[in-house]
């Protein structure tokens, strides 16, 4: 086999492995904690801000689908660097955060699809949530 060959088979073994999370050895007294043993409609999407002395709030914009689109789902001001808010699952949001540096406008844009996931630990479903960390700070070289 190529080397090339065997890095892929290799990373889309690890992908496959990443989606679950291993059962763990003793299920006596697991902490189901970290998951969700009832289906999941609606959670929390985390988002991180640069707040700073030009930007002492900032003014972010979250939107159902490409924030091009411009379907707005909730628009609000985060006065810390992190900022949650509850969203319906199972679709793709982006999120804008507008900033001020040195007189000009600037636009932060990430965007994710937020979903649940269900696996079995200890045999029980556990749903877990993943895409609901959004990273709008601003970025200086």
């Amino acid at each position: 086999m190529t080397k090339v060959l065997k890095f892929v088979i290799f990373s889309a073994i690890l992908f496959l492995i990443s989606c679950e999370k291993p059962n763990p050895l003793n299920c006596e007294d697991y902490d189901f904690s970290d998951c969700y043993l009832e289906e999941p409609e609606w959670d929390f999407i985390h988002i991180k801000v640069t707040i700073n002395e030009e930007n002492p709030y900032v003014p972010i914009i979250i939107y159902k689908g490409n924030f091009e689109d411009n379907n707005v789902d909730w628009t609000d001001t985060a006065w810390s660097s992190d900022y949650s808010i509850d969203v319906q699952l199972n679709q793709y949001y982006s999120v804008t955060a507008e900033y001020k540096v040195n007189s000009q406008k600037i636009l932060a844009v990430d965007g994710s699809d937020v979903r649940k996931v269900k696996t079995t630990v200890c045999d029980e479903k556990c749903w877990y949530i993943k895409g609901d960390n959004f990273d709008v700070e601003l970025k200086f070289d």
